[in-house]
Parts: structure tokens; C-alpha cells; sequence
């Protein structure tokens, strides 16, 4: 009998939840049968190297073996959702979980900043630090007034204020919804590959929990204007 794809499974070992969690990008190239020959480029390595990942996957109980045809093997995702305890894969861990996350965040910025400040032909970029003793306006930096010189130009913002636990959530879950909009309509545009993030927490950006006496907005964008 064909297994069959389940809607969620719960990863209890920390090896298949690492695996899952270094290998995102390439299990969700096997949403619906897919051979590793097939998706070998989009995942931008040789076929053999697809077909061992895919192989290495399928014996954590990632991905399901769903048919064999002239010789290929077909795999599909065993699960839509993966879900995985804080205690098998704990966040403080380097290799996996948020700590993983932040920091191939941090690498990803990195190299897109890179590019966009190259793309200025050697003009200087500006980092904006702006101050306010209240939640206005004034705390903004202006809004560039050139257009972008990239197509996906890298934007960093950063805002420091003071907030009630019900205000934060409720500004958290709405930047939250922003993103699961964005993924509603992701698939529908064909455009470049883009990574867009919110981060929220408490303290200052220097790890402080009482020194923002007002509002500090830092924006470092090559957006240009709309």
C-alpha cells in the first residue's frame, strides 16, 4: 500500500528535527510527488546529491517513498506540518531551532546589504537614528525621496518604545498578520526569492530593560522611494 501524506506529525527525536530544520528549503520542493532528479536544479545541486538527501530524509520518516517509474523513485513531504517540542530541539541550541534561525537571518542580511551598498556605484548610504521624548512622528527618519538601484533592495528597521503587554501584543500579532498575507499571496508571484522577518522582544537593542526613556527609531534601507 502507498503511504500516504498526514495533514501533521510530531517530530520526538532531536536527529529528524534537526534534519528537518537544516533541510526547510529542500523538503518543500516535495509538496506533492516529486523525483530528485526533478527538483535537483531548483534546489541547486547535482541529481545524485538530491537523490542522497532525499534518501537520508525518507529514513528520518521526513519524506514518504509514494512510487517508483522507469527507474525513479518519487518522494513526497510525509506531513503539511511538523510539529516539534521546545525540549527536543531547544532554543538555545546553535544548530538548530531560533538560534539557527537568527543567525542565518543575520548571514542572509549581511550578503543583501553587501549588494545593495555595492549597487551605489560607491555613494554613501546613510543609517538614520532618530530620537523622541514621545510616540510621534518626529522619531521617523524622513522617507528617501530616489528611487531604488535593486529590485529587492535590503531594509532594516528597528524601533524601541514603551509598551503596556497588551499594546506589544496586539503591535506583534498585527506585523505577524502582515507576513501571513504575504504567504497567502506568495505563491501567486513568480518574482525573486525575498526573505521578509519580524522580530519582537523585551529590552533595549544594547540587552538594557530601563534606559529607553522615549522612542528610538533606527532605519538603515536602501527602499528608495515608492
Amino acid at each position: 500500500m502507498t503511504p500516504t501524506q498526514a495533514s501533521t506529525q510530531r517530530i520526538s527525536d532531536a536527529p529528524t528535527a534537526r534534519a528537518l530544520r537544516q533541510n526547510f528549503a529542500f523538503l518543500g520542493l516535495f509538496l506533492g510527488p516529486r523525483s530528485p532528479s526533478e527538483i535537483a536544479a531548483p534546489a541547486g545541486m547535482a541529481a545524485n546529491l538530491a537523490h542522497h538527501h532525499a534518501r537520508k530524509l525518507a529514513s528520518l520518516g521526513l519524506l514518504l517513498e509514494v512510487g517508483r517509474e522507469g527507474g525513479r523513485v518519487f518522494y513526497q513531504l510525509a506531513a503539511r506540518e511538523f510539529r516539534v517540542p521546545w525540549t527536543v530541539m531547544p532554543p538555545t541550541d546553535p544548530e538548530v531551532g531560533e538560534a539557527l534561525t537568527l543567525r542565518r537571518l543575520t548571514d542572509n542580511f549581511s550578503r543583501a546589504y553587501e549588494r545593495s551598498f555595492l549597487a551605489l556605484g560607491g555613494e554613501a548610504e546613510e543609517a538614520v537614528f532618530g530620537f523622541s521624548d514621545s510616540s510621534g512622528d518626529s522619531a521617523r527618519p524622513p522617507a528617501p525621496d530616489a528611487r531604488p538601484l535593486e529590485s529587492h533592495p535590503s531594509h532594516l528597521e528597528a524601533l524601541t518604545l514603551r509598551l503596556t503587554p497588551e499594546r506589544y501584543r496586539k503591535l506583534v500579532h498585527d506585523l505577524s498578520r502582515l507576513l501571513e498575507a504575504a504567504a497567502a499571496d506568495g505563491l501567486k508571484d513568480q518574482g525573486q526569492v525575498c526573505t521578509l522577518a519580524v522580530l519582537a522582544s523585551r529590552g533595549t537593542l544594547d540587552g538594557g530593560e530601563k534606559s529607553a526613556g522615549g522612542v528610538s527609531h533606527t532605519i538603515s534601507s536602501f527602499l528608495g522611494a515608492d
